[in-house]
């Protein structure tokens, strides 16, 4: 059977896209460890290329006893003695450019190691375990979007053609397909792959849902990309440093006019889901509503509204950039 009698072109379907952009997003090389380790790698293996060794030494030029009578008279009677002394010259003058090539270098080596110590000490002072607690993996209370599923679009304008809504994260699709039913274009943003792997099967969702991160999608994404960020989940895990970095690249990608809404899960709620060992030692845990309605109004969100949902479960925060 051929193309034209209907069959469908060989090539990946859209899910099999996405888990090949993600295993490039994901790959450890171009990380910035992955960068640092490769930088310190090369300085420690200084090959024959490096240093005075790159550029051999040629010699005395061809045509030096050519140029004129007194030339052809100084190679009689000091040619050999010329050749000599140029290329012990030559040698001593290389050995110190690499002497001093070596010191640069084991320099520029204790820079860097030193610079890595520092940070290494900084990182600890947000995890001072090392990870240790993050095996078993302490299981986060879930955030209940259900309660805003059918009121989320009306926090939008209509459809807007500048970009897409974002969602992150994504969760079941609820919201994205919410959305979706409203006109608008949605991108949703998904950690876990089970779930994203879902939305591609969902006939309520169209756009897709992208594996990843929502703070690193965020932060690679460009300016006034999007008409509109909802963040829920991870503004509830992530510690405070995170938190506002996730804030403000929200507030980058949608640019003036756009909406930025948070559901946040209740405090009560969080603690009274998590074990008191856990509770005290996961990384982050929401924020007062009242203080994400401080930070909303200094990163430039204008009147922001508080709207708690009506169990008391999750609060919503809803604003919009001015124009």
């Amino acid at each position: 059977m051929t193309p034209d009698d209907g069959a469908p072109e060989d090539g990946p379907e859209a899910d099999e896209i996405e888990l090949l952009a993600a295993f490039d997003r994901l790959r450890p090389q171009g990380s910035l460890q992955w960068g640092f380790d490769d930088a310190m790698r090369r300085l420690s293996e200084r090959g024959e290329g490096t240093g005075a060794a790159g550029v051999p030494w040629a010699g005395l030029p061809d045509d030096l006893w050519e140029r004129g009578r007194s030339a052809r008279i100084g190679q009689r009677f000091v040619g050999d003695v010329a050749g000599v002394m140029a290329s012990i010259l030559a040698a001593d003058a290389r050995a110190a450019a690499d002497a001093a090539m070596d010191d640069r270098l084991l320099a520029a080596w204790d820079a860097l190691r030193y610079l890595a110590a520092r940070l290494e000490r900084l990182e600890s002072r947000v995890d001072p375990v090392g990870g240790r607690l993050d095996e078993p993996r302490v299981p986060v209370p879930e955030p209940e979007m259900s309660v805003w599923t059918d009121v989320v679009a009306g926090w939008f304008e209509s459809p807007d053609p500048s970009g897409p809504v974002i969602v992150g994260e994504s969760g079941n699709g609820a919201l994205v397909a919410a959305l979706e039913r409203s006109g608008h274009r949605v991108r949703g943003v998904e950690p876990r792959g089970r779930e994203v792997w879902s939305a591609f099967a969902d006939p309520r969702i169209h756009d897709g849902v992208v594996l990843g991160e929502v703070a690193e999608f965020l932060a690679t994404a460009a300016d006034r990309s999007a008409s509109g960020v909802v963040l829920v989940g991870a503004v509830d895990r992530l510690d405070l440093p995170s938190k506002l970095g996730l804030l403000a690249n929200a507030v980058r990608v949608v640019g003036p006019a756009g909406t930025v809404v948070l559901l946040v899960t209740d405090q009560s709620r969080w603690d009274g889901s998590l074990p008191t060992v856990a509770r005290d030692l996961v990384p982050g845990r929401p924020l007062h509503p009242e203080t994400w309605l401080f930070l909303l109004q200094r990163f430039g969100v204008a009147d922001p509204q508080w709207h708690p949902s009506s169990d008391g479960s999750m609060h919503a925060l809803v604003g919009r950039l001015a124009r």
